[in-house]
């Protein structure tokens, strides 16, 4: 693409990918009633200003900030007007997922020489700030969780993961661009597609959790229907077997950053929640449904019963005429009246058939 214009946070703009759900998947969504809120993911690549070292973590900060609330909306506006004609960016976005690649010619310096992170080494600084996109020191716990979110990369490359992106940090001297053989290239080339295909794949996942967790609870707001509870399944199910499945082959270090991100963002728990939210719904349809058939078989029992003991002794009488026709037929209803009156569950079952026939005529 042309080399674009510096956003207002003067991040460089060299490439953009956009990467949507595939049509069973976009299908799925558009039958829903409830909005969705998005339904692709765009990457953009670029560089960072160069900035001061001791800068950095706070202008990736800027650079991710796309809330329309902050500067005037100017950095969001940038981004919306770099996207393809037709897109734009989710109005639930505040930050974008950022991947972040930083090396040094020399070695790295210390952002924080205060308490607070005095027995860190400069690289674990660096990946703490750089993940965080904060010049904040951390807190006692810091450590702990930076070393939950390590992933396992070659020497010369420590990194970690979790919900706010990726963070690669180089562990020795850059040799330079066009230096033959520099150790960085491979992980840089790694970091625009593999790293950020993965973390695309994840965002898709969890805008389709999302957007089935909007629709479970719309339809759960009602008396379910057998037909939308079973197509939800039908297309978690079509989820559960695709995006969910979806992998890299055997670039194992992929997949671990795809479970990592699963995990920090609580996507496994958002799954099984759907499962268990669908299973209810089901069970409550079957249950309905159920109810439905004993209140017309009590409804049949109640009626039919006098009914037919009525019209079987009007047919033995001597006459049988019109007038003790009308007779008998205001004896059975009498019975009928009676029958629901002395029986609380007769009388229940009849209540509960009209009320969910009047619920479902009026949605």
């Amino acid at each position: 693409m042309p080399q674009a214009e510096a956003s207002p946070s003067r991040f460089q703009l060299s490439a953009i990918e956009l990467v949507r759900l595939n049509d069973t998947a976009l299908g799925a969504l558009k039958d829903m009633g409830s909005p969705v809120h998005a339904n692709g993911v765009a990457l953009l690549h670029g560089v960072l200003p160069p900035d001061p070292p001791a800068q950095l973590p706070k202008t990736l900060q800027e650079c991710a900030d796309v809330d329309p609330h902050h500067g005037q909306g100017a950095q969001r506006s940038w981004f919306a007007r770099q996207l393809p004609s037709g897109c734009r960016i989710a109005d639930t976005e505040r930050e974008a997922v950022h991947c972040t690649l930083v090396t040094a010619q020399s070695g790295l310096v210390r952002l924080h020489p205060g308490r607070a992170q005095r027995n860190w080494d400069s690289l674990d600084q660096w990946l703490w700030h750089l993940h965080h996109a904060t010049l904040y020191p951390p807190g006692p716990e810091a450590a702990e969780q930076l070393h939950a979110m390590r992933l396992p990369l070659p020497t010369k490359v420590r990194g970690v993961l979790g919900v706010r992106g990726l963070t690669l940090v180089g562990t020795e001297h850059d040799p330079g661009v066009g230096v033959p053989r520099n150790y960085y290239d491979g992980t840089s080339y790694h970091l625009a597609t593999l790293y950020a295909d993965a973390l695309a794949l994840a965002r898709l996942q969890q805008t389709v959790l999302d957007a089935f967790g909007s629709e479970v609870a719309r339809i759960g707001e009602h008396e379910p229907r057998r037909q939308k509870v079973a197509q939800m399944e039908r297309d978690l199910l079509v989820f559960r077997r695709s995006y969910w499945a979806a992998g890299f082959g055997r670039q194992g270090t992929v997949d671990a950053m795809v479970r990592a991100w699963q995990q920090s963002a609580g996507l496994p728990q958002s799954l099984q929640s759907l499962v268990s939210d669908l299973g209810e719904l089901s069970r409550q349809v079957q249950s309905a449904e159920t109810e439905t058939t004993n209140a017309i078989l009590g409804l049949l029992a109640a009626v039919g019963l006098p009914l037919t003991t009525g019209l079987a002794i009007w047919q033995g009488l001597p006459q049988a005429g019109a007038s003790s026709l009308f007779r008998i037929l205001g004896a059975t209803g009498v019975v009928t009246v009676g029958l629901v009156t002395l029986f609380p569950g007769l009388r229940r079952l009849f209540v509960d058939l009209f009320r969910r026939k009047r619920r479902g005529g009026g949605r």
